[in-house]
């Protein structure tokens, strides 16, 4: 792969982590569905203690929609590494996302993230998404309070 298509490939890569990101933040679901394939390998363990497993990227989304619909989020992605091997790509990127909802204290998490892509079709498709937590401020119980609500 040349010099010019390689930093194209990594470019395309680090959009498609940022669309799915910036599509949970606007509730755009089906923008965010779009960008994983039809199966993805989830790891949140170092946020929830629960092991990483595979789940249909809708079965994902549509967790992430019953749950967040009125949750206001901004995930900030920044410092992408991006590494491509023909049609398969690593990257890890710095996380920052902040969750409020009223009449709850807001919660903020920061990390990392790790992802796997594989290009099909022309498109990069996340196969595999892990969190590493780094730190979190404000209510750390926020995800259950707004998942109690929903329920």
């Amino acid at each position: 792969m040349s010099e010019a298509h390689e930093v194209i490939a990594q470019w395309q890569v680090a959009q498609a982590i940022t669309r799915m990101v910036n599509a949970i933040d606007s509730k755009r679901w089906s923008d965010a569905r779009v960008q994983f394939a039809d199966t993805v390998f989830v790891d949140y363990s170092s946020l929830n203690g629960q092991p990483g497993a595979d789940i249909s990227s809708s079965d994902l989304v549509h967790g992430w929609q019953e749950l967040l619909e009125r949750v206001l989020t901004h995930h900030m992605v920044s410092n992408f590494e991006v590494e491509v091997q023909g049609d398969k790509a690593e990257s890890e990127c710095h996380v920052y996302a902040c969750h409020e909802l009223p009449g709850l204290e807001g919660w903020d998490c920061y990390g990392r993230y790790q992802h796997l892509l594989e290009r099909v079709n022309g498109q990069w498709l996340i196969i595999q998404m892990t969190l590493i937590v780094h730190g979190q401020k404000g209510n750390l119980e926020f995800l259950q309070q707004v998942s109690s609500q929903v329920h």
